[in-house]
């Protein structure tokens, strides 16, 4: 019976990635420079000075993989400290943008407002059936201004512990309006992580840990 010859085969071997050929790696880059010596003319030969330049160019390109094999290393390394440490707002209270009021043995949660100017803001507390049982005026300063409600309704009693939330119209001195952002403070009652992103739940809500004002 007769043997077939043995010949080079170039597919991929079995359960082996197949290769991405756009991409040129080090063995390439010295197959390549070798290649071209072996067939160099001998009558005239590679220069020196383009022999060297070669040779340096495969020089930088080791030094060009090993530091962006260092730079992955690093960024995966800060990544992971990152979010290790992200765990530890399970549980703090934090203030994010949002406008819940909960109210607990006639104590609120802390409340604030954000302004962009100096003025007056005249708040109003809401319950769940959308009645208005508190209203009320402050002098607000430009930037983070606590506005936490004191519990109490227009008639002076205290108000049935749950649920409210908290409003706000804010003008300047000239009646104009004044930009601001409503604040709510909430325990962290859960964390996940999206595209390497932290993201918290408070008070039923999420937000990415870049959008927490302040950590209590």
């Amino acid at each position: 019976m007769p043997i077939a010859g043995i010949t080079d085969g170039t597919g991929a071997i079995l359960g082996q990635a197949s290769r991405d050929y756009s991409q040129v790696s080090k063995l390439d880059f010295m197959a390549l420079l070798v290649a071209q010596i072996k067939n160099q003319d001998p009558t005239s030969p590679m220069d020196n000075a383009q022999f060297t330049s070669q040779i340096t160019q495969f020089s930088m390109l080791e030094q060009l993989e090993t530091m962006s094999a260092a730079l992955e290393d690093n960024v995966a390394v800060g990544t992971a400290i990152n979010n290790t440490a992200m765990l530890a707002l399970v549980g703090r209270n934090v203030t994010v943008a949002g406008n819940d009021v909960s109210l607990s043995g006639g104590s609120a949660s802390e409340s604030m407002i954000a302004a962009t100017g100096n003025g007056r803001a005249t708040i109003k507390i809401t319950d769940e059936n959308g009645r208005v049982v508190r209203t009320y005026e402050q002098a607000l300063t430009k930037g983070l201004n606590t506005v936490t409600w004191d519990g109490l309704t227009d008639e002076d009693v205290a108000a049935a512990d749950g649920k409210y939330t908290i409003s706000a119209e804010v003008k300047d001195n000239n009646g104009d309006a004044v930009a601001f952002t409503n604040l709510m403070t909430g325990a962290v009652s859960g964390l996940r992580y999206s595209d390497n992103q932290a993201i918290v739940m408070v008070n039923g809500e999420e937000f990415y840990v870049s959008e927490i004002y302040k950590v209590s």
